[in-house]
């Protein structure tokens, strides 16, 4: 194909690759996927920059959101059975 042919509406040139889709396994699951579910979960933005400012001013560097979160959540479950 000519630099501008394009325009001159004329068809012909390379031909675009194909991609594949990305189809889900039988089983539904994505490749790279465990049995176990993630679901995503929403929290108000301010909540998360207060508790971050929290977790980061007491100087813990063991302790990050993520393993606060998770250790309010089990204790939680913990209290529910």
């Amino acid at each position: 194909m000519a630099r501008f042919a394009y325009l001159d509406g004329k068809k012909g040139g390379r031909k675009q690759a194909k991609l594949r889709k990305a189809t889900p396994e039988p089983d539904g699951r994505r490749k790279g996927e465990t049995e176990e579910r993630v679901e995503a979960i929403y929290v108000r933005k301010e909540t998360v920059r207060a508790v971050w400012r929290e977790v980061k001013g007491d100087g813990d560097p063991a302790e990050s959101v993520s393993e606060l979160v998770e250790d309010l959540l089990l204790a939680w479950l913990r209290d529910r059975a």
